[in-house]
């Protein structure tokens, strides 16, 4: 029997792709009800829950990557408990009394999303190696529509109660883990014969992988403060609608499917090369577009939505590439880990830098991505 692909086995790939959407549902749920939860936990803002969720998601993957438990056991029973036991720690923030207990619930949320995320890039690849930069795109561009949307109910001016909205997340994760057990494990990858650092060091050794690690890092540097301040950035322009926010953020969607569908032509690499650079340039061209014709920074800021996120699945399908078959999940872990580590600094850096100098914000969103295309430059990527 030939393998799957895409094109054969679409209701396969459809079931991965909405299994990570539900799966993931749980992280940005608060989002689309803030009022209301702010108000039971007599808290000013979703800033710390937020950063403690990141933080645990970090601590997970970080455990993963290093105990190897990631390729030791079917990743599909992985992300199956995993999505469990997210869902079991998100619907107690409804009985939540204040910030202190709401923070530790957010933070075992996001270390149970650790078998989540990266466990599904591992799935998709282990269905589909040869078309993973496609495959890949589509699985992220689902899932920046899943961040943007608390954006869009706000926009259309809906009343989210806490209850509607953490209820239906946390059912959502449980169908995502029925979902992944009936998909399976694809037949592409071999589990690690035991728990062992022995597959790590393999990954690390690997240039290829450093490679790609190196150009995600200088990503993630610039992705999520990018993401943080566009409702400033917005702000700065004339934009003040959270549906502006939401539009920005949902160009990235495109742009990882049009990234996808480049890199049938341009390899996963040459696809993020252009990404980073276009990026970067987004962030240098800010502090002068953003005070100049409101429609060309209008222009450039959904640009800069379309492009920051693009080259993310071309890294993973890069990593996961670089790595030993029964290795994937701990290349990919490790990956991601250090990525997210990367995000908190950022954030706090680049939100103080901006409430100080304003728009030449820019200058210092590009440097992720100048970092990552100077990584990439030093050696060639496979890909």
């Amino acid at each position: 029997m030939a393998p799957p692909t895409i094109r054969s086995g679409p209701l396969l790939f459809g079931m991965l792709v909405v299994a990570q959407v539900l799966g993931t549902s749980v992280w940005f749920a608060p989002g689309a009800a803030p009022e209301d939860l702010l108000e039971r936990w007599n808290a000013s803002s979703l800033t710390y829950t937020t950063l403690a969720t990141q933080a645990g998601f970090v601590l997970g993957t970080l455990t993963f990557a290093l105990s190897g438990l990631a390729d030791r056991f079917r990743a599909s029973h992985i992300f199956a408990i995993s999505a469990v036991l997210a869902s079991a720690s998100t619907w107690p923030l409804l009985a939540a009394t204040s910030e202190i207990q709401a923070c530790f619930l957010r933070l075992a949320t996001g270390a149970c999303l650790a078998g989540v995320y990266p466990l599904g890039m591992k799935l998709v690849v282990s269905w589909f190696p040869d078309r993973s930069p496609q495959a890949l795109a589509w699985l992220v561009g689902a899932l920046v529509l899943g961040t943007a949307s608390p954006f869009l109910l706000r926009a259309m001016g809906t009343s989210a109660h806490a209850e509607r909205v953490l209820s239906g997340s946390c059912t959502g994760a449980i169908l995502a883990a029925l979902m992944v057990l009936a998909v399976g494990d694809g037949p592409h990858l071999r589990r690690a014969p035991a728990l062992s650092w022995r597959g790590l060091k393999t990954v690390i050794a690997n240039s290829d992988y450093r490679i790609a690690l190196a150009g995600y890092l200088g990503h993630m540097v610039e992705l999520y403060a990018f993401w943080a301040l566009i409702p400033v950035l917005a702000r700065s322009i004339g934009l003040s609608s959270s549906l502006a926010v939401f539009a920005v953020i949902a160009m990235g969607s495109a742009g990882c499917l049009a990234g996808g569908t480049l890199a049938g032509k341009l390899g996963a690499a040459g696809v993020a090369k252009v990404a980073l650079a276009i990026s970067a340039g987004c962030g240098l061209a800010w502090p002068w577009v953003a005070s100049s014709d409101s429609w060309c920074a209008m222009a450039i800021l959904g640009l800069w939505g379309a492009t920051v996120v693009a080259d993310s699945p071309q890294f993973s399908a890069l990593a996961s590439k670089a790595c030993p078959p029964d290795a994937v999940g701990s290349g990919l872990t490790l990956q991601v880990s250090l990525g997210f580590a990367l995000t908190m600094p950022a954030i706090t850096i680049l939100g103080w830098f901006e409430t100080r100098h304003g728009p030449w914000v820019g200058l210092l969103l590009a440097v992720g991505p100048i970092l990552g295309l100077l990584a990439m430059a030093m050696n060639k990527p496979r890909g």
